[in-house]
């Protein structure tokens, strides 16, 4: 510290004894600077000594830090629903139940059904009686002995009763009802509808005696293995993430407890936010212990993309911003160091990535040490006006 104030005095005194044109400044918008300007003579140059670099293109492996919130995918949620209207007579499992593929949920009963079995066994004996009078018409008019007109009708009987059967059919299949048991055992009383998938039985919203539509969502079934992370990114991390890396993430309701997750999907359109990126990940490990909506922080490296670094000493922080005077102008007794706003990145041996929040030519020039000094004179200023 006595160094840091020892300097800053000198400064200070040069500052007050230098003729007027050349004393050190950090303009404020008047006409001959820059609001965030620091202007040195020749006597602050040769206290300072400060050393210009230019940026260069470094591979900087780290990770980028993301937050988000655990989703199902598409293939991991289905929704139970009836494919007609009935009365629920019995629910076959309990919330949180582990159920397999095909395994019974819940029994539903309607006269709508009742009567689809009685017409689908009354189709198929007129589908059999429709067979045989074509094959009767078939034999007669090879023989001769009916019209062909006769022939057509048998045929045509025989199409619409088939269609009619087959509707039914599958009608009725969709029910979970076995056509032959149908026609050998009798009609059923009831219909059962069955997990679409193996999980985790979640939210039943019914219960015994209620009625449900066809819009009704009885309960839900979730596919514990197959949680996604929905994570956001923003513009600056995308040159950094590459699909198919995996990386651990944590969960906020869950300390202590690492998981892990894949990239599969970086999106490449923004969110309804207009500032973030969609970046979407399997979780690998750990998505039985996962509930949809989770809110989750990632870690995700980097790789060996090839970022813009400059020494850690040229780079100001302050809070999450980052800061970098680039040299403006240099002229005999007259160094002119402009403060620009950056995005800190990765930081590794001595060196920090940065992006840049505008445009700026190749070969520029930053001030590679004594940042914090060029900070103290422009803050110092501020102060005064």
């Amino acid at each position: 510290m006595n160094r840091i104030t020892s300097i800053l005095s000198i400064l200070a005194m040069t500052a007050c004894s230098s003729p007027a044109p050349e004393k050190a400044t950090a303009d404020h918008g008047h006409d001959h600077g820059h609001a965030d300007e620091v202007v040195l003579d020749s006597a602050q140059q040769a206290t300072l000594r400060i050393t210009t670099i230019k940026p260069e293109l470094r591979s900087m492996e780290g990770t980028v830090k993301l937050t988000g919130r655990v989703t199902t995918s598409p293939v991991s949620k289905a929704q139970l629903t009836s494919p007609i209207g009935a009365k629920v007579v019995a629910v076959l499992v309990d919330e949180g139940a582990h159920v397999r593929k095909g395994q019974p949920l819940v029994a539903l009963s309607d006269m709508t059904f009742i009567k689809m079995q009685e017409e689908f066994v009354s189709v198929s004996a007129q589908a059999e009686r429709a067979d045989t009078e074509l094959r009767r018409q078939r034999t007669l008019l090879a023989g001769e002995a009916t019209a062909q007109k006769q022939l057509e009708q048998a045929e045509m009987e025989f199409k619409m009763t088939m269609a009619r059967k087959e509707s039914l059919g599958h009608q009725l299949t969709s029910l979970g009802v076995d056509l032959k048991d149908l026609l050998t055992s009798g009609l059923k009383d009831r219909f059962i509808l069955r997990s679409p998938i193996d999980g985790r039985v979640n939210g039943i919203r019914i219960y015994l005696d209620a009625r449900v539509e066809p819009t009704t969502v009885l309960l839900e079934v979730i596919d514990l293995h197959h949680f996604h992370v929905h994570l956001n990114a923003y513009e600056r991390d995308l040159a950094l993430l590459k699909e198919g890396v995996l990386f651990d993430f944590q969960v906020l309701n869950l300390p202590g407890k690492r998981f892990k997750g894949e990239l599969f999907s970086i999106g490449r359109t923004f969110d309804a936010d207009g500032r973030s990126i969609p970046v979407h990940a399997h979780v690998e490990e750990g998505s039985e212990q996962l509930i949809e909506g989770m809110s989750v922080v990632a870690f995700v490296p980097t790789g060996n993309a090839e970022q813009l670094v400059v020494p850690d000493a040229a780079l100001h922080r302050s809070g999450d911003k980052g800061f970098l005077f680039l040299l403006a102008e240099r002229e005999p007794g007259r160094l002119v160091f402009q403060r620009i706003e950056v995005v800190p990145g990765v930081s590794r041996d001595g060196l920090t990535a940065f992006t840049l929040m505008e445009p700026m030519p190749q070969g520029v020039e930053f001030a590679g040490d004594k940042v914090y000094y060029l900070w103290s004179m422009l803050e110092n200023t501020a102060h005064d006006h």
